[in-house]
C-alpha cells in the first residue's frame, strides 16, 4: 500500500473529480469549485484516470525552487553581513 502526502486542496480537487466520474456534478460545476478553466478540468480528469489520486500531488514537492541562491551564496552574504554590521538584527538585513 502507497501512502501520498496531500495538500487539502489536492484532496479537495480529487473529491470534485471523483464526482465528476460519478456524475454527480458536471465539469462546468467542477470548474466553478476548484476555480478552474473547463479545459483544465478535462487535463486534471485524464490524469486522475490514468494515475489517480498520485496525478494530483504537486511534482515539485520537496524539490529547492527555481529562484533559489545556491547555499555558497547565502553563506556568503551572512559572512558579510556579520562581519560588517554586527549590530544589525535579522530584521534590518
Amino acid at each position: 500500500m502507497v501512502v501520498l502526502a496531500m495538500s487539502r486542496p489536492e484532496i479537495d480537487r480529487m473529491h470534485v473529480l471523483h464526482d465528476v466520474m460519478a456524475e454527480r456534478i458536471t465539469v462546468h460545476e467542477a470548474a466553478q469549485l476548484m476555480r478552474l478553466t473547463r479545459r483544465q478540468v478535462f487535463r486534471l480528469l485524464k490524469a486522475y484516470r490514468a494515475h489517480g489520486p498520485k496525478a494530483l500531488v504537486s511534482t515539485r514537492r520537496g524539490k529547492p525552487s527555481n529562484r533559489c541562491y545556491p547555499a555558497a551564496v547565502r553563506t556568503e552574504a551572512l559572512a558579510l553581513i556579520k562581519a560588517n554590521y554586527a549590530d544589525f538584527g535579522p530584521t534590518l538585513v
